[in-house]
């Protein structure tokens, strides 16, 4: 029920975004992120060694003018976050240091909406642009995969992580700053833009242990707006 009222409340900002204008752009896009975590607190140093996380995500984008170059970009995601740890050792066999290790990768599957202002630089038909704004986020489902490393990764069975839990914080708010490209197609615009994004809510909800962990992250995407007369 929470994703429902989550999702009809984003669209709600789209469809009114539109209202009191003589042109809207609706779109979609889609993408590759990077992610991985900001640990902070007394306990962050005995965090294992984190790597990226490389995940998918696609969503409905809108576009509404504001003034001259600067236009309102509403967005409605679904999002691919998460981290991998992992810790190795090499053992000597018969002299040859073979690689031996073990992986955790955590996935959060997120619906996200940025709310974001975007200046446009160039001619009406090409261009480029910049764009920034909050970003909220409300964590869908998450699960966690132990790899097995021993030369090559040897993936292991799933497990479901519970976010009812009252241990994990399944809102988040993060910032979101990034610039791109865009070319005139039809009736339309073809677009490509990469963007960083900084959690800034803690992922844990836990008073005990003084650990803080933030999502934060790269992503890639390219997407086509269509113009809407209104």
């Amino acid at each position: 029920m929470k994703n429902l009222s989550f999702f009809a409340a984003c669209m709600m900002i789209v469809l009114l975004a539109g209202q009191g204008v003589s042109q809207i752009s609706i779109g979609g896009k889609a993408g590759i992120n990077f992610a991985d975590t900001r640990v902070e607190g007394l306990l962050n140093n005995l965090v294992p060694t984190q790597q990226t996380y490389t995940g998918f995500t696609a969503g409905i984008v809108a576009e509404v003018p504001v003034s001259g170059r600067l236009t309102f970009r509403p967005e409605l995601n679904y999002i691919q976050k998460g981290f991998i740890i992992s810790e190795a050792v090499n053992v000597n066999v018969l002299g040859i240091d073979v690689p031996v290790g073990a992986k955790a990768k955590t996935r959060v599957n997120y619906v996200e909406a940025p709310l974001m202002l975007k200046y446009n630089f160039g001619t009406a038909s090409s261009g480029f642009y910049v764009m920034g704004g909050p970003t909220v986020a409300y964590a869908a489902n998450a699960h966690l995969r132990p790899v097995a490393s021993v030369i090559i990764d040897i993936n292991l069975p799933r497990t479901n992580i519970n976010l009812s839990d009252n241990i994990y914080q399944r809102w988040e708010v993060s910032g979101t700053m990034g610039a791109g490209a865009q070319t005139t197609a039809g009736n339309g615009t073809l677009f490509a833009d990469v963007r960083y994004n900084l959690g800034l809510t803690n992922m844990l909800n836990n008073p005990i242990v003084d650990i803080r962990i933030k999502n934060q992250g790269f992503n890639i995407s390219a997407g086509y707006l269509y113009n809407f007369t209104m």
